[in-house]
């Protein structure tokens, strides 16, 4: 199915004969695409009843070097007892904002049994990160949407500070470093001062 990047939020669905417990997600951009996109993962049991299985982002292959497979499979989601699929897409800009105009391709392939995790699991991650020098001026970091953070790291310049926005603040003495493994997505961002600092993340397939 054709995605196409604007302000509302599309639907994809898989109902024919083949759809069962398991599900396959494959996307398609271009080279020069920016957007990144959330998907959210439905199934629909034989009671009826439509359950979200889970969230996930996609961030376009030129996010790293070198770049992705311009056509990847993005995820792979179980849920025992799912007698079909649907999946709802919305595009965002590369800063997380208002996407550019681009089209987008997405691919549902199912199966009667799996043996992957029930939920919805993230494939093809790819590595990268960000670094920085801050002083005396609080600044805030925020990742984009589609990367969860593996590992912060910040070495004191002088009396420093690192918080996650929203937590609690670490204090970190002049000269000394301390080191931070979320894994996981970070909305609010990560505030430093009077640090040199490295965020590690996983860019989504």
């Amino acid at each position: 199915m054709k995605l196409q990047a604007r302000a509302n939020t599309q639907y994809a669905a898989l109902d024919d004969g083949t759809a069962g417990e398991g599900l396959a997600i494959f996307f398609s951009q271009s080279a020069t695409d920016v957007n990144r996109w959330r998907i959210d993962v439905y199934a629909k049991l034989d009671t009826g009843a439509e359950l979200l299985v889970g969230t996930f982002y996609i961030s376009p292959p030129i996010t790293t070097t070198p770049i992705g497979p311009l056509t990847r499979q993005v995820a792979a989601a179980v849920c025992p007892g799912a007698i079909t699929w649907s999946v709802y897409a919305t595009a965002f800009g590369n800063d997380g904002g208002t996407p550019a105009t681009e089209t987008a391709d997405i691919t549902l392939i199912s199966s009667k049994c799996c043996t992957a995790p029930v939920g919805v699991t993230r494939v093809g991650e790819r590595y990268g990160y960000h670094a920085g020098v801050v002083g005396g001026v609080l600044a805030t970091v925020t990742p984009l949407p589609g990367q969860t953070v593996t590992r912060v790291s910040a070495t004191a310049t002088a009396a420093g500070a690192v918080a996650l926005a929203g937590g609690q603040t670490i204090v970190v003495p002049n000269g000394t470093s301390v080191a931070l493994e979320p894994k996981a997505p970070i909305v609010l961002g990560i505030q430093f001062l009077n640090v040199d600092y490295v965020i590690e993340y996983l860019e989504s397939a």
